[in-house]
Protein backbone atom coordinates (compact mmCIF):
# COMPACT_ATOMS: atom_id res chain seq x y z
CA UNK A 1 0.00 0.00 0.00
CA UNK A 2 1.55 3.58 -0.75
CA UNK A 3 -0.54 6.78 -1.07
CA UNK A 4 2.61 8.53 -2.05
CA UNK A 5 3.01 12.39 -3.85
CA UNK A 6 3.23 10.62 -6.78
CA UNK A 7 -0.34 8.38 -6.84
CA UNK A 8 -1.69 12.18 -5.19
CA UNK A 9 -0.45 13.21 -8.69
CA UNK A 10 -2.77 10.72 -10.91
CA UNK A 11 -5.84 11.34 -8.59
CA UNK A 12 -5.04 15.25 -8.65
CA UNK A 13 -5.33 14.26 -12.62
CA UNK A 14 -8.19 12.35 -13.10
CA UNK A 15 -10.05 14.84 -10.67
CA UNK A 16 -9.50 17.63 -13.34
CA UNK A 17 -12.54 16.67 -15.11
CA UNK A 18 -14.42 17.61 -11.94
CA UNK A 19 -13.56 21.54 -12.08
CA UNK A 20 -16.48 23.34 -12.66
CA UNK A 21 -18.60 20.55 -9.92
CA UNK A 22 -21.46 21.84 -7.76
CA UNK A 23 -21.37 20.36 -4.42
CA UNK A 24 -24.27 19.15 -3.92
CA UNK A 25 -24.28 17.15 -0.35
CA UNK A 26 -21.95 16.61 2.05
CA UNK A 27 -22.17 13.30 3.90
CA UNK A 28 -19.50 11.98 6.70
CA UNK A 29 -20.96 8.57 7.68
CA UNK A 30 -17.27 7.33 9.28
CA UNK A 31 -15.56 8.70 11.69
CA UNK A 32 -12.83 11.77 9.50
CA UNK A 33 -13.94 10.37 6.60
CA UNK A 34 -16.01 12.60 3.89
CA UNK A 35 -18.49 12.41 0.88
CA UNK A 36 -18.48 15.04 -1.31
CA UNK A 37 -21.47 14.47 -3.92
CA UNK A 38 -20.33 16.65 -6.77
CA UNK A 39 -22.26 17.55 -9.78
CA UNK A 40 -21.51 18.45 -13.44
CA UNK A 41 -23.35 17.64 -16.69
CA UNK A 42 -26.22 15.88 -15.03
CA UNK A 43 -23.53 13.39 -13.91
CA UNK A 44 -23.01 13.23 -9.90
CA UNK A 45 -19.76 11.50 -8.85
CA UNK A 46 -18.82 10.84 -5.24
CA UNK A 47 -15.17 12.32 -3.56
CA UNK A 48 -14.10 10.56 -0.94
CA UNK A 49 -11.71 12.30 1.79
CA UNK A 50 -10.35 10.34 4.61
CA UNK A 51 -7.87 11.78 6.91
CA UNK A 52 -7.45 8.59 9.06
CA UNK A 53 -3.91 7.36 10.30
CA UNK A 54 -4.00 4.08 8.30
CA UNK A 55 -6.41 4.97 5.50
CA UNK A 56 -5.49 8.94 4.72
CA UNK A 57 -6.66 8.93 1.03
CA UNK A 58 -8.77 11.25 -1.26
CA UNK A 59 -10.23 9.69 -4.58
CA UNK A 60 -13.55 9.21 -6.32
CA UNK A 61 -15.53 6.16 -5.23
CA UNK A 62 -18.60 4.29 -6.32
CA UNK A 63 -19.26 2.11 -2.72
CA UNK A 64 -22.06 2.69 -0.64
CA UNK A 65 -22.06 4.36 3.25
CA UNK A 66 -24.36 4.37 5.76
CA UNK A 67 -25.08 7.72 7.50
CA UNK A 68 -24.69 8.72 11.07
CA UNK A 69 -28.34 9.31 12.26
CA UNK A 70 -27.20 12.86 13.36
CA UNK A 71 -24.01 14.84 11.24
CA UNK A 72 -21.12 15.02 13.28
CA UNK A 73 -20.06 18.94 13.87
CA UNK A 74 -17.21 19.23 11.06
CA UNK A 75 -20.04 17.54 8.34
CA UNK A 76 -22.28 20.31 9.12
CA UNK A 77 -19.86 23.47 9.04
CA UNK A 78 -18.93 21.56 5.78
CA UNK A 79 -22.26 21.86 4.54
CA UNK A 80 -22.74 25.34 5.73
CA UNK A 81 -19.35 26.38 3.46
CA UNK A 82 -19.34 24.72 0.80
CA UNK A 83 -23.19 23.01 -0.21
CA UNK A 84 -24.31 24.63 -3.11
CA UNK A 85 -20.61 25.70 -3.90
CA UNK A 86 -18.50 25.43 -7.38
CA UNK A 87 -15.22 22.86 -7.11
CA UNK A 88 -12.79 25.85 -8.84
CA UNK A 89 -9.21 23.87 -9.04
CA UNK A 90 -7.52 21.08 -7.48
CA UNK A 91 -3.83 22.00 -6.66
CA UNK A 92 -0.54 19.69 -5.64
CA UNK A 93 2.08 21.40 -4.07
CA UNK A 94 4.86 19.87 -5.96
CA UNK A 95 4.75 16.24 -5.27
CA UNK A 96 3.61 16.69 -1.68
CA UNK A 97 0.89 14.91 -0.35
CA UNK A 98 -1.12 17.92 0.08
CA UNK A 99 -4.10 18.50 -2.20
CA UNK A 100 -5.84 21.47 -1.83
CA UNK A 101 -9.93 22.24 -3.59
CA UNK A 102 -10.30 25.39 -4.20
CA UNK A 103 -14.79 26.68 -4.04
CA UNK A 104 -16.29 29.63 -4.91
CA UNK A 105 -19.06 30.38 -3.02
CA UNK A 106 -21.18 33.12 -1.08
CA UNK A 107 -21.20 34.61 2.12
CA UNK A 108 -23.91 35.05 4.40
CA UNK A 109 -24.80 37.78 2.66
CA UNK A 110 -24.73 37.02 -0.31
CA UNK A 111 -21.33 37.75 -1.72
CA UNK A 112 -19.34 35.82 -3.91
CA UNK A 113 -16.13 34.51 -2.00
CA UNK A 114 -14.19 31.32 -1.85
CA UNK A 115 -13.31 28.12 0.30
CA UNK A 116 -10.07 26.03 0.35
CA UNK A 117 -10.27 22.41 1.59
CA UNK A 118 -6.86 21.08 2.30
CA UNK A 119 -6.20 17.65 2.64
CA UNK A 120 -3.31 16.55 4.30
CA UNK A 121 -2.20 12.76 3.55
CA UNK A 122 1.14 12.39 5.67
CA UNK A 123 0.07 9.00 8.22
CA UNK A 124 -0.46 9.72 11.79
CA UNK A 125 -0.63 13.55 10.83
CA UNK A 126 -3.28 13.25 8.24
CA UNK A 127 -6.31 16.32 8.68
CA UNK A 128 -8.67 17.80 6.60
CA UNK A 129 -8.75 21.45 7.01
CA UNK A 130 -11.26 24.12 5.71
CA UNK A 131 -9.74 27.69 5.04
CA UNK A 132 -10.97 31.10 4.31
CA UNK A 133 -10.05 33.38 2.05
CA UNK A 134 -7.26 35.30 4.06
CA UNK A 135 -5.61 31.73 5.39
CA UNK A 136 -8.15 31.62 8.75
CA UNK A 137 -9.33 28.37 9.87
CA UNK A 138 -12.67 27.71 9.59
CA UNK A 139 -12.48 23.83 11.49
CA UNK A 140 -10.46 20.47 10.53
CA UNK A 141 -11.58 17.01 10.92
CA UNK A 142 -8.75 16.67 13.51
CA UNK A 143 -8.17 19.74 15.88
CA UNK A 144 -4.78 19.77 18.65
CA UNK A 145 -3.09 22.36 19.82
CA UNK A 146 0.35 22.70 20.98
CA UNK A 147 0.32 20.32 23.55
CA UNK A 148 0.22 18.23 20.31
CA UNK A 149 2.26 19.92 17.78
CA UNK A 150 5.37 22.23 18.33
CA UNK A 151 4.73 23.05 14.52
CA UNK A 152 1.62 24.07 14.60
CA UNK A 153 -2.17 24.60 16.13
CA UNK A 154 -5.14 23.52 13.93
CA UNK A 155 -8.22 25.17 15.64
CA UNK A 156 -10.72 27.41 14.25
CA UNK A 157 -9.49 31.03 14.02
CA UNK A 158 -6.28 29.94 13.84
CA UNK A 159 -4.01 31.24 10.92
CA UNK A 160 -3.15 27.88 8.75
CA UNK A 161 0.47 26.97 8.73
CA UNK A 162 1.27 24.16 6.56
CA UNK A 163 3.29 21.20 7.39
CA UNK A 164 6.99 22.04 7.64
CA UNK A 165 8.81 21.56 4.23
CA UNK A 166 10.22 18.60 2.54
CA UNK A 167 13.97 19.32 1.54
CA UNK A 168 13.26 16.96 -1.45
CA UNK A 169 13.93 17.55 -5.05
CA UNK A 170 11.16 17.14 -7.46
CA UNK A 171 12.14 14.76 -9.67
CA UNK A 172 9.64 15.94 -12.68
CA UNK A 173 12.50 18.77 -12.72
CA UNK A 174 15.86 17.08 -13.45
CA UNK A 175 17.82 15.32 -16.26
CA UNK A 176 19.78 12.54 -16.50
CA UNK A 177 22.62 14.12 -15.40
CA UNK A 178 20.98 16.42 -12.31
CA UNK A 179 19.73 13.17 -11.29
CA UNK A 180 22.84 11.26 -11.09
CA UNK A 181 25.01 14.36 -9.42
CA UNK A 182 22.12 14.91 -6.89
CA UNK A 183 21.97 11.30 -5.32
CA UNK A 184 26.23 11.16 -5.70
CA UNK A 185 25.80 14.10 -3.16
CA UNK A 186 24.95 12.02 -0.41
CA UNK A 187 25.57 9.59 1.49
CA UNK A 188 27.76 6.46 0.08
CA UNK A 189 26.63 3.98 2.17
CA UNK A 190 22.74 4.76 2.42
CA UNK A 191 21.05 1.65 0.55
CA UNK A 192 19.11 3.14 -2.77
CA UNK A 193 15.96 2.37 -1.49
CA UNK A 194 15.68 4.60 1.44
CA UNK A 195 18.38 7.36 -0.46
CA UNK A 196 15.07 7.69 -2.88
CA UNK A 197 12.30 8.08 -0.37
CA UNK A 198 15.07 10.40 1.53
CA UNK A 199 16.03 12.78 -1.32
CA UNK A 200 12.75 12.84 -4.16
CA UNK A 201 9.64 14.08 -3.21
CA UNK A 202 6.88 12.26 -3.99
CA UNK A 203 8.62 8.35 -3.45
CA UNK A 204 7.21 6.54 -1.15
CA UNK A 205 8.81 2.96 0.02
CA UNK A 206 6.62 1.07 -2.43
CA UNK A 207 7.44 3.33 -5.44
CA UNK A 208 11.37 2.89 -4.81
CA UNK A 209 11.00 -0.64 -4.54
CA UNK A 210 9.37 -1.03 -7.39
CA UNK A 211 12.12 1.57 -9.02
CA UNK A 212 14.98 -0.73 -8.25
CA UNK A 213 13.21 -3.72 -9.45
CA UNK A 214 12.56 -2.21 -12.48
CA UNK A 215 16.53 -1.48 -12.87
CA UNK A 216 16.97 -4.62 -11.80
CA UNK A 217 18.92 -3.68 -8.87
CA UNK A 218 18.76 -5.42 -5.79
CA UNK A 219 16.74 -3.97 -2.71
CA UNK A 220 20.08 -3.95 -0.10
CA UNK A 221 22.10 -2.30 -3.34
CA UNK A 222 24.24 1.21 -1.74
CA UNK A 223 24.99 3.91 -3.42
CA UNK A 224 28.72 3.15 -2.92
CA UNK A 225 27.89 -0.13 -5.08
CA UNK A 226 26.71 1.91 -8.39
CA UNK A 227 28.17 3.34 -11.41
CA UNK A 228 27.04 4.77 -14.22
CA UNK A 229 25.26 1.83 -16.00
CA UNK A 230 22.97 1.57 -12.40
CA UNK A 231 22.77 5.30 -12.07
CA UNK A 232 21.26 5.13 -15.60
CA UNK A 233 19.05 1.73 -15.25
CA UNK A 234 18.04 4.15 -11.76
CA UNK A 235 16.86 6.82 -13.96
CA UNK A 236 15.11 4.76 -16.91
CA UNK A 237 13.02 3.26 -14.15
CA UNK A 238 12.01 6.16 -12.48
CA UNK A 239 11.04 7.76 -15.89
CA UNK A 240 8.49 4.76 -16.94
CA UNK A 241 6.50 5.32 -13.44
CA UNK A 242 6.74 8.81 -14.06
CA UNK A 243 5.37 8.70 -18.08
CA UNK A 244 2.69 6.15 -16.28
CA UNK A 245 1.79 8.31 -13.85
CA UNK A 246 1.28 11.61 -15.67
CA UNK A 247 -0.42 9.89 -18.71
CA UNK A 248 -4.17 8.14 -18.16
CA UNK A 249 -3.66 5.65 -15.77
CA UNK A 250 -5.27 2.49 -18.09
CA UNK A 251 -2.69 0.40 -15.75
CA UNK A 252 -3.58 1.21 -12.03
CA UNK A 253 -3.42 -2.05 -10.44
CA UNK A 254 -4.35 -3.47 -7.06
CA UNK A 255 -2.23 -6.74 -6.12
CA UNK A 256 -3.53 -9.50 -3.65
CA UNK A 257 -1.44 -12.13 -1.79
CA UNK A 258 -2.18 -15.83 -1.85
CA UNK A 259 -5.62 -15.82 0.27
CA UNK A 260 -7.05 -13.05 -2.14
CA UNK A 261 -6.47 -9.97 0.73
CA UNK A 262 -5.58 -6.65 -0.81
CA UNK A 263 -1.74 -6.50 -0.52
CA UNK A 264 -0.69 -3.23 -2.91
CA UNK A 265 -2.22 -0.49 -5.40
CA UNK A 266 -0.60 2.20 -7.33
CA UNK A 267 -0.82 3.78 -10.42
CA UNK A 268 1.15 1.73 -12.19
CA UNK A 269 2.00 -1.62 -12.86
CA UNK A 270 4.10 -2.85 -10.09
CA UNK A 271 6.58 -5.90 -11.67
CA UNK A 272 7.63 -6.31 -8.20
CA UNK A 273 4.97 -8.90 -7.42
CA UNK A 274 5.51 -10.94 -10.17
CA UNK A 275 3.91 -13.96 -9.28
CA UNK A 276 0.51 -12.80 -7.12
CA UNK A 277 -2.62 -12.47 -8.48
CA UNK A 278 -3.34 -8.37 -9.70
CA UNK A 279 -6.51 -6.43 -11.06
CA UNK A 280 -5.97 -3.53 -13.50
CA UNK A 281 -8.62 -0.43 -13.27
CA UNK A 282 -9.07 2.16 -15.75
CA UNK A 283 -7.73 4.88 -13.11
CA UNK A 284 -6.26 5.25 -9.54
CA UNK A 285 -9.41 5.94 -8.06
CA UNK A 286 -10.91 2.21 -8.98
CA UNK A 287 -7.95 0.77 -8.05
CA UNK A 288 -7.45 2.72 -4.52
CA UNK A 289 -11.47 2.54 -3.90
CA UNK A 290 -11.15 -1.08 -4.68
CA UNK A 291 -8.14 -1.61 -2.15
CA UNK A 292 -9.69 -0.31 0.43
CA UNK A 293 -12.85 -1.17 0.03
CA UNK A 294 -11.57 -4.76 0.22
CA UNK A 295 -9.05 -4.25 3.33
CA UNK A 296 -12.16 -3.02 5.04
CA UNK A 297 -13.89 -5.85 3.96
CA UNK A 298 -11.65 -7.75 5.51
CA UNK A 299 -11.35 -5.55 8.83
CA UNK A 300 -15.33 -6.05 9.14
CA UNK A 301 -14.48 -9.87 8.73
CA UNK A 302 -11.83 -9.97 10.83
CA UNK A 303 -13.55 -8.43 13.93
CA UNK A 304 -16.71 -10.43 13.20
CA UNK A 305 -15.18 -13.19 13.41
CA UNK A 306 -13.39 -12.11 17.05
CA UNK A 307 -16.76 -11.15 18.26
CA UNK A 308 -18.19 -14.48 17.33
CA UNK A 309 -14.81 -16.21 18.93
CA UNK A 310 -15.26 -14.04 21.81
CA UNK A 311 -19.07 -15.16 22.41
CA UNK A 312 -18.38 -18.85 21.82
CA UNK A 313 -15.35 -18.96 24.17
CA UNK A 314 -17.58 -17.29 26.73
CA UNK A 315 -20.41 -19.10 26.72
CA UNK A 316 -18.06 -22.17 26.90
CA UNK A 317 -16.40 -21.19 29.73
CA UNK A 318 -19.46 -20.28 31.55
CA UNK A 319 -20.70 -24.13 30.55
CA UNK A 320 -17.74 -25.81 31.56
CA UNK A 321 -17.75 -24.16 34.97
CA UNK A 322 -21.28 -25.05 35.64
CA UNK A 323 -20.50 -28.44 34.43
CA UNK A 324 -17.98 -28.74 36.74
CA UNK A 325 -20.20 -27.79 39.88
CA UNK A 326 -23.12 -30.28 38.69
CA UNK A 327 -20.18 -32.64 38.31
CA UNK A 328 -18.71 -32.12 41.97
CA UNK A 329 -22.82 -32.49 43.24
CA UNK A 330 -23.17 -35.62 41.65
CA UNK A 331 -20.21 -36.68 43.25
CA UNK A 332 -21.25 -35.54 46.32
CA UNK A 333 -24.39 -37.90 46.27
CA UNK A 334 -21.88 -41.02 46.19
CA UNK A 335 -21.33 -40.64 50.13
CA UNK A 336 -25.47 -40.25 50.03
CA UNK A 337 -25.42 -43.94 50.96
CA UNK A 338 -23.70 -43.64 54.26
CA UNK A 339 -26.17 -41.17 55.68
CA UNK A 340 -29.15 -43.80 54.46
CA UNK A 341 -26.91 -47.09 56.01
CA UNK A 342 -26.70 -44.71 59.73
CA UNK A 343 -30.35 -43.54 59.56
CA UNK A 344 -30.85 -47.35 59.09
CA UNK A 345 -28.23 -49.30 61.70
CA UNK A 346 -29.96 -46.33 64.40
CA UNK A 347 -33.55 -47.46 63.61
CA UNK A 348 -32.83 -51.44 64.03
CA UNK A 349 -31.10 -50.36 67.33
CA UNK A 350 -33.21 -47.76 68.44
CA UNK A 351 -33.89 -50.23 71.17
CA UNK A 352 -31.14 -50.15 72.69
CA UNK A 353 -30.09 -46.10 72.55
CA UNK A 354 -30.86 -43.20 74.77
CA UNK A 355 -31.10 -39.55 74.72
CA UNK A 356 -27.52 -38.12 75.52
CA UNK A 357 -25.50 -40.61 73.86
CA UNK A 358 -22.44 -38.93 71.02
CA UNK A 359 -22.23 -42.54 69.41
CA UNK A 360 -22.78 -45.96 69.40
CA UNK A 361 -21.32 -49.13 67.74
CA UNK A 362 -23.31 -51.82 65.78
CA UNK A 363 -22.69 -54.53 63.40
CA UNK A 364 -23.23 -53.65 59.33
CA UNK A 365 -25.48 -55.96 58.70
CA UNK A 366 -25.14 -54.81 54.81
CA UNK A 367 -21.19 -55.67 54.88
CA UNK A 368 -20.41 -59.36 54.06
CA UNK A 369 -17.49 -59.58 56.59
CA UNK A 370 -20.43 -58.07 59.89
CA UNK A 371 -17.67 -55.75 60.27
CA UNK A 372 -19.08 -53.49 62.80
CA UNK A 373 -19.48 -49.84 62.16
CA UNK A 374 -19.35 -46.74 64.95
CA UNK A 375 -22.17 -44.07 64.35
CA UNK A 376 -22.17 -40.29 65.52
CA UNK A 377 -25.58 -39.31 67.47
CA UNK A 378 -26.15 -35.87 68.70
CA UNK A 379 -26.39 -36.25 72.09
CA UNK A 380 -29.52 -33.36 72.31
CA UNK A 381 -31.88 -35.43 70.34
CA UNK A 382 -33.75 -38.79 70.79
CA UNK A 383 -32.87 -42.00 68.76
CA UNK A 384 -35.49 -40.86 66.52
CA UNK A 385 -34.75 -37.70 65.79
CA UNK A 386 -30.93 -38.95 64.99
CA UNK A 387 -32.67 -41.18 62.72
CA UNK A 388 -34.48 -38.44 60.40
CA UNK A 389 -31.88 -36.40 60.34
CA UNK A 390 -29.61 -39.41 58.76
CA UNK A 391 -32.89 -39.93 56.75
CA UNK A 392 -33.37 -36.21 55.40
CA UNK A 393 -29.77 -35.88 54.80
CA UNK A 394 -29.78 -38.83 52.43
CA UNK A 395 -33.53 -37.91 50.73
CA UNK A 396 -31.74 -34.24 50.28
CA UNK A 397 -28.30 -35.37 48.75
CA UNK A 398 -30.26 -38.16 46.31
CA UNK A 399 -32.61 -35.21 44.82
CA UNK A 400 -29.88 -32.99 44.05
CA UNK A 401 -28.21 -35.39 42.46
CA UNK A 402 -30.81 -36.80 40.28
CA UNK A 403 -31.34 -32.83 38.97
CA UNK A 404 -27.73 -32.73 38.79
CA UNK A 405 -27.64 -35.65 36.47
CA UNK A 406 -30.06 -34.21 34.53
CA UNK A 407 -28.60 -30.85 34.65
CA UNK A 408 -24.98 -32.24 33.52
CA UNK A 409 -26.51 -34.41 31.17
CA UNK A 410 -28.33 -31.05 28.82
CA UNK A 411 -24.88 -28.74 30.32
CA UNK A 412 -22.75 -31.56 28.32
CA UNK A 413 -25.12 -31.24 25.39
CA UNK A 414 -24.80 -27.35 24.93
CA UNK A 415 -21.21 -28.21 25.31
CA UNK A 416 -21.49 -30.30 22.22
CA UNK A 417 -23.37 -27.72 20.50
CA UNK A 418 -21.02 -24.70 21.39
CA UNK A 419 -18.12 -26.72 19.97
CA UNK A 420 -19.96 -27.61 16.81
CA UNK A 421 -20.41 -24.30 16.22
CA UNK A 422 -16.55 -23.10 17.19
CA UNK A 423 -15.51 -26.21 14.59
CA UNK A 424 -18.07 -24.26 11.52
CA UNK A 425 -16.02 -21.01 12.46
CA UNK A 426 -12.82 -22.23 12.59
CA UNK A 427 -13.52 -23.59 8.86
CA UNK A 428 -15.48 -20.32 8.06
CA UNK A 429 -13.96 -18.53 4.63
CA UNK A 430 -16.01 -15.77 3.91
CA UNK A 431 -18.59 -13.42 4.81
CA UNK A 432 -21.85 -15.88 4.21
CA UNK A 433 -20.52 -18.31 7.07
CA UNK A 434 -20.04 -15.75 9.83
CA UNK A 435 -23.40 -14.47 8.86
CA UNK A 436 -25.22 -17.98 9.29
CA UNK A 437 -23.22 -18.61 12.53
CA UNK A 438 -24.37 -15.42 13.95
CA UNK A 439 -27.61 -16.06 13.11
CA UNK A 440 -27.84 -19.04 14.71
CA UNK A 441 -26.08 -17.99 17.57
CA UNK A 442 -28.68 -15.13 18.02
CA UNK A 443 -31.74 -17.56 17.64
CA UNK A 444 -29.94 -19.84 20.16
CA UNK A 445 -30.53 -16.67 22.40
CA UNK A 446 -26.50 -16.25 23.03
CA UNK A 447 -26.33 -12.97 20.86
CA UNK A 448 -29.20 -10.52 21.43
CA UNK A 449 -31.60 -9.39 18.01
CA UNK A 450 -31.17 -5.95 16.93
CA UNK A 451 -32.94 -3.17 18.26
CA UNK A 452 -32.34 -0.05 15.84
CA UNK A 453 -33.44 -0.07 12.54
CA UNK A 454 -30.03 0.59 11.10
CA UNK A 455 -29.19 -2.75 12.60
CA UNK A 456 -32.71 -4.33 11.23
CA UNK A 457 -31.68 -3.20 7.93
CA UNK A 458 -28.13 -4.86 8.36
CA UNK A 459 -29.85 -7.77 9.36
CA UNK A 460 -31.77 -7.92 6.50
CA UNK A 461 -28.69 -8.03 4.11
CA UNK A 462 -27.38 -10.82 6.35
CA UNK A 463 -30.69 -12.74 5.54
CA UNK A 464 -30.15 -12.01 1.82
CA UNK A 465 -26.48 -12.98 2.25
CA UNK A 466 -27.47 -16.27 3.76
CA UNK A 467 -29.30 -17.57 -0.02
CA UNK A 468 -25.38 -17.43 -1.13
CA UNK A 469 -23.70 -19.28 1.68
CA UNK A 470 -23.57 -23.07 0.43
CA UNK A 471 -22.33 -26.11 1.62
CA UNK A 472 -18.50 -27.06 0.00
CA UNK A 473 -18.53 -29.40 -2.68
CA UNK A 474 -16.09 -31.98 -4.22
CA UNK A 475 -15.50 -34.64 -6.87
CA UNK A 476 -14.39 -37.79 -6.24
CA UNK A 477 -11.54 -39.61 -8.64
CA UNK A 478 -14.74 -41.74 -9.61
CA UNK A 479 -17.12 -39.03 -10.26
CA UNK A 480 -18.99 -39.09 -7.10
CA UNK A 481 -19.77 -35.46 -5.81
CA UNK A 482 -19.11 -35.18 -2.20
CA UNK A 483 -20.86 -32.49 -0.36
CA UNK A 484 -19.57 -30.76 3.46
CA UNK A 485 -21.72 -28.65 5.20
CA UNK A 486 -19.39 -25.81 6.97
CA UNK A 487 -22.16 -25.16 9.39
CA UNK A 488 -24.90 -26.39 11.78
CA UNK A 489 -28.19 -24.93 9.31
CA UNK A 490 -26.06 -26.61 6.20
CA UNK A 491 -25.36 -30.05 7.90
CA UNK A 492 -29.34 -30.39 8.64
CA UNK A 493 -30.01 -28.87 5.41
CA UNK A 494 -27.77 -31.76 3.69
CA UNK A 495 -28.54 -34.40 5.55
CA UNK A 496 -32.10 -34.07 6.38
CA UNK A 497 -33.37 -32.30 3.36
CA UNK A 498 -30.89 -32.89 0.50
CA UNK A 499 -29.88 -36.20 0.66
CA UNK A 500 -31.37 -39.11 -0.65
CA UNK A 501 -31.85 -42.30 1.47
CA UNK A 502 -29.66 -43.91 -0.28
CA UNK A 503 -26.82 -41.31 -0.16
CA UNK A 504 -23.84 -42.58 2.38
CA UNK A 505 -23.50 -39.95 5.07
CA UNK A 506 -20.10 -39.79 7.15
CA UNK A 507 -19.39 -37.99 10.19
CA UNK A 508 -16.10 -37.93 12.41
CA UNK A 509 -16.97 -40.36 15.36
CA UNK A 510 -18.10 -38.57 18.88
CA UNK A 511 -16.14 -35.19 17.38
CA UNK A 512 -17.64 -31.73 16.32
CA UNK A 513 -17.46 -31.94 12.64
CA UNK A 514 -19.56 -31.55 9.44
CA UNK A 515 -21.74 -33.87 7.91
CA UNK A 516 -19.67 -35.23 5.11
CA UNK A 517 -22.61 -36.71 2.58
CA UNK A 518 -21.95 -39.09 -0.32
CA UNK A 519 -24.56 -38.64 -3.90
CA UNK A 520 -24.30 -42.26 -4.78
CA UNK A 521 -27.30 -42.07 -7.37
CA UNK A 522 -28.16 -45.49 -6.84
CA UNK A 523 -24.40 -46.52 -7.93
CA UNK A 524 -21.61 -48.71 -6.10
CA UNK A 525 -19.46 -46.70 -3.81
CA UNK A 526 -15.92 -47.03 -4.35
CA UNK A 527 -13.26 -47.77 -1.52
CA UNK A 528 -11.25 -44.54 -2.95
CA UNK A 529 -14.57 -42.31 -2.99
CA UNK A 530 -15.03 -43.27 0.38
CA UNK A 531 -11.65 -43.01 1.85
CA UNK A 532 -11.83 -39.30 0.44
CA UNK A 533 -15.13 -38.48 1.90
CA UNK A 534 -14.02 -39.88 5.32
CA UNK A 535 -10.90 -37.85 5.13
CA UNK A 536 -12.23 -34.45 4.18
CA UNK A 537 -14.50 -35.20 7.05
CA UNK A 538 -11.80 -35.55 9.55
CA UNK A 539 -10.39 -32.65 7.71
CA UNK A 540 -13.31 -30.37 8.32
CA UNK A 541 -13.33 -31.18 12.62
CA UNK A 542 -12.18 -30.19 15.18
CA UNK A 543 -9.90 -33.80 14.69
CA UNK A 544 -8.23 -32.27 11.78
CA UNK A 545 -4.98 -32.04 13.47
CA UNK A 546 -4.86 -35.47 14.32
CA UNK A 547 -3.15 -37.95 12.48
CA UNK A 548 -5.97 -40.79 13.05
CA UNK A 549 -9.03 -39.78 13.15
CA UNK A 550 -12.14 -42.17 13.28
CA UNK A 551 -15.03 -41.65 11.02
CA UNK A 552 -18.10 -43.12 11.01
CA UNK A 553 -20.57 -43.74 7.86
CA UNK A 554 -23.72 -44.69 7.36
CA UNK A 555 -26.80 -44.57 4.35
CA UNK A 556 -28.97 -41.64 5.38
CA UNK A 557 -31.88 -43.52 5.92
CA UNK A 558 -30.36 -44.69 8.90
CA UNK A 559 -29.53 -41.25 9.81
CA UNK A 560 -32.65 -39.23 12.08
CA UNK A 561 -32.97 -35.93 14.11
CA UNK A 562 -33.96 -36.54 17.80
CA UNK A 563 -37.13 -34.11 18.97
CA UNK A 564 -36.54 -30.68 20.15
CA UNK A 565 -32.61 -30.87 19.63
CA UNK A 566 -30.30 -28.43 18.66
CA UNK A 567 -29.27 -27.53 14.80
CA UNK A 568 -26.90 -30.18 13.73
CA UNK A 569 -27.35 -33.03 16.08
CA UNK A 570 -28.53 -36.31 14.92
CA UNK A 571 -28.16 -40.15 15.92
CA UNK A 572 -27.43 -42.82 13.35
CA UNK A 573 -27.15 -46.73 13.38
CA UNK A 574 -26.40 -49.49 11.16
CA UNK A 575 -22.91 -47.38 11.47
CA UNK A 576 -18.91 -48.41 10.08
CA UNK A 577 -16.18 -47.02 11.58
CA UNK A 578 -13.12 -45.86 9.62
CA UNK A 579 -9.84 -44.55 10.51
CA UNK A 580 -8.51 -42.15 8.20
CA UNK A 581 -5.61 -39.22 8.15
CA UNK A 582 -7.37 -35.42 7.13
CA UNK A 583 -6.89 -34.67 3.86
CA UNK A 584 -4.83 -31.35 2.96
CA UNK A 585 -6.87 -28.92 1.03
CA UNK A 586 -4.43 -26.45 -0.95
Amino acid sequence: MAFDGIFLAAIREELTELIGSRVDRIFQPEKETLILHLRKARETKKLLLCSLPDQARVHLTAGGFTNPPSPPLFCMVLRKHLEGSFLAAIEQPGLERVLKLHFNTADELGRPTTRLLVVEIMGKHSNIILLKPDGEIVDASRRYTHAVSRHREVLPGRPYIPPPPQEKADPRQMDDEAFCNYLLSSSLNLPLQRLLVQKLSGIGPQTAAEILHRAALPVETTLNDCGQYELTRLWQALQEILAATAAPASQAVVVRNKEQQPLAFAAFDLYQYQDLPREYYEGPSKACDNFFAARREAQILAGMRLSLEHTLQRELKRCRKKESLQAATVAEASGAEAWRLAGELITANIYRLTRGQDSFTAINFYDPENKPITIKLDPALSPAENARIYFNRYNKAKNAARLAREQLEKTREEIAYLESINQALSIAVDKYDLVEIQRELRRAGYLPEPRSKQQAGRKAKQKEALRQSLPLEFTSPDGFKILVGKNNRQNDWLTLRQAADSDLWLHAKDIPGSHVIIKTEGRQVSAATLEMAARLAARYSSARQSSRVPVDYTLVKHVRKPAGAKPGRVIYDHQRTVYVTPIEIT
